[in-house]
């Protein structure tokens, strides 16, 4: 497992697509936390400097973007590679269960969208504390809770861009439908919301962003415009069913090669 694990991120990393997406993701999102902090007087004037304040970094729409591009450039080629080199059979007829075979390409991806999704999260508030912005106790507050809310984020990635990638040979195909599920949800939620066709808030839980917001505006202590516990359920289901689709995926192919 750990063989399939190292080898996969080093491959990944040497992939131009990869480096790119994430130099990039991690550095903007980063960047702009800090920002955020340092600037904080004029971006958000009057903004009390307690928890509530780092639910903004953790809402920058950079992180939605960089952590769906890096599900699609990494996640979407590391079941679907191997389905296309044969490679996958030979993985699944050595001692090595399907288990054993996604926890690992599970763990290169969400290793790499972690980047995006919690380092710059937890660097934020470490950065007020060491200038004096944020007492401590705020700050590692903030920290714990950032680990949490951008745990969950590269989790539902991470569930999501497997089960695609397992369906397909060609990773240009599970790229293209994680973007089109993601963007397409998060834009329909968009236009309903902004069009004024529907005016119930629950119109947000179709959008995968707004179920993660909820819960950072919960866990930060923001207030919220819909439950964030039916937000969790419903990131939290969408992974598990993922997962559980995914894992019979690989069984199937362990019984045909078997």
């Amino acid at each position: 497992m750990w063989a399939v694990f190292g080898t996969g991120l080093r491959r990944e990393m040497r992939r131009p697509a990869a480096i790119v997406t994430v130099g990039l993701g991690t550095a903007i999102v980063t960047i702009i936390s800090i920002v955020i902090v340092l600037f904080r007087p004029l971006l958000a004037p009057g903004q009390p400097l307690d928890l509530t304040f780092f639910f903004t970094p953790a809402a920058n729409s950079a992180v939605a973007f960089f952590a769906t591009l890096m599900a699609a450039v990494v996640g979407g080629g590391l079941i679907a590679d191997d389905l296309d080199s044969m490679a996958l059979t030979l993985y699944l007829s050595r001692p090595l269960t399907p288990v054993d075979y996604l926890t690992a390409k599970a763990a290169i991806l969400a290793t790499l969208t972690s980047l995006v999704t919690i380092l710059p999260l937890v660097l934020t508030p470490l950065l007020g504390a060491v200038l004096g912005l944020f007492a401590w106790d705020v700050a590692l507050e903030a920290v714990g809770i950032s680990i949490l809310v951008g745990a969950l984020l590269t989790a539902f990635f991470t569930g999501l861009a497997l089960f695609l990638s397992s369906l397909t040979r060609r990773r240009a195909y599970a790229a293209a439908a994680l973007f089109a599920i993601v963007f397409g949800l998060v834009g329909t939620e968009t236009a309903l919301t902004t069009s004024g066709a529907v005016s119930t808030p629950a119109i947000l839980y179709i959008s995968p962003w707004e179920d993660y917001l909820a819960v950072a505006r919960a866990a930060f202590g923001v207030s919220r415009p819909v439950d964030w516990t039916v937000a969790l359920a419903i990131l939290l289901g969408i992974t598990v069913l993922a997962a559980l689709a995914t894992w019979m995926r690989m069984r199937a192919i362990e019984v045909v090669s078997g």
